[in-house]
């Protein structure tokens, strides 16, 4: 992707962290994106493109707004950081959550647990 669209980042490496992070915590609340939706006053098909990191708007990757996060935070009852990649690092170019399947995995099993304990 061309700097000048997202700068430094490599933000499709993010875009797919937030997704898999809200399909991960929606799951595990037994929702289903259709039921996440209403609850956070969105439409089934944003919810879905948030998850698959995709827009339907240039540059084709998901950009969600801060409201948007914390409608969704709130929705899924959970904390806004438990969305938001590597927010606990100095940002990277690429999300570090991407690095592996190892580490897509760590993330799944950590948040599974955050809110099992909850």
């Amino acid at each position: 992707m061309p700097d000048r669209v997202r700068g430094s980042l490599e933000w499709d490496t993010y875009a797919f962290s937030f997704g898999h992070r809200l399909a991960t915590v929606r799951r595990e609340r037994g929702l289903s994106q259709e039921a996440l939706a209403f609850a956070s006053g969105m439409h089934r098909n944003q919810v879905s493109n948030l998850e698959r990191g995709v827009s339907n708007r240039e540059p084709g990757i998901s950009d969600p707004l801060l409201s948007t996060v914390y409608r969704l935070a709130r929705a899924l009852d959970v904390p806004p950081s438990y969305l938001l990649p590597d927010i606990d690092q100095v940002v990277q170019e690429r999300s570090p959550e991407q690095g592996s399947d190892v580490e897509v995995s760590r993330v799944e099993t950590e948040l599974k647990s955050r809110i099992a304990g909850r």
